[in-house]
């Protein structure tokens, strides 16, 4: 092959990999990556990051006030927990507890929170509960709560792996969770 040739194909090799590479940072901007919200705590995760320390002091203040009790079907949470936010969906295979959670068709859910001095319940609360899958918003499903004891039946329609997340707000006190279950 004579000079002329390699040259040729290496400037056309080396155009192409540049295209490529501009291609690829095109197709990356416009994917919106880092502006999804990815809906941990209902907030962007820059939110969340930013300000995690001030959810665990919210929860630790919420905690001190305030018994709560989240029913999810046969299953109860008894603490504003959000250290599964730590774990991989493949943990919940592995898992005893919190494993199951959820059915396709109806899911029984109700929050009870008490003030701790007096173990009185608390009737005024906004609560918020979002079911969604961590691979896809499409099935999002978000109930809202403006009482304690208040039962709300929600359907997933969709068996899989399923992150469940809300806050629970009493006057200015705030208190979030975050569970990783399934759907059977």
């Amino acid at each position: 092959m004579s000079k002329r040739t390699l040259y040729a194909i290496f400037i056309a090799k080396f155009l192409f990999s540049i295209s490529l590479i501009a291609w690829t940072v095109t197709m990356t901007l416009g994917a919106g990556v880092g502006k999804d919200n990815d809906n941990t705590f209902m907030k962007y995760y820059h939110d969340v990051d930013e300000n995690f320390n001030q959810i665990v002091l919210n929860n630790g203040n919420f905690t001190q006030k305030y018994d709560i009790e989240i029913k999810i079907n046969d299953f109860i949470l008894n603490e504003l927990s959000y250290k599964d936010i730590y774990l991989s969906q493949r943990v919940i295979n592995e898992r005893k507890e919190k494993r199951n959670i959820l059915h396709t068709v109806d899911n029984k859910v109700m929050i009870t929170v008490k003030d701790k001095k007096t173990h009185n319940v608390i009737k005024n609360i906004e609560a918020k509960i979002l079911f969604t899958m961590p691979s896809t918003h499409e099935f999002n499903q978000e109930v809202l709560f403006t009482s304690s004891n208040e039962e709300k039946i929600i359907s997933l329609n969709k068996k899989s792996y399923w992150n469940i997340m809300g806050n629970i707000k009493v006057n200015d006190d705030i208190g979030q969770f975050y569970i990783k279950t399934n759907a059977i």
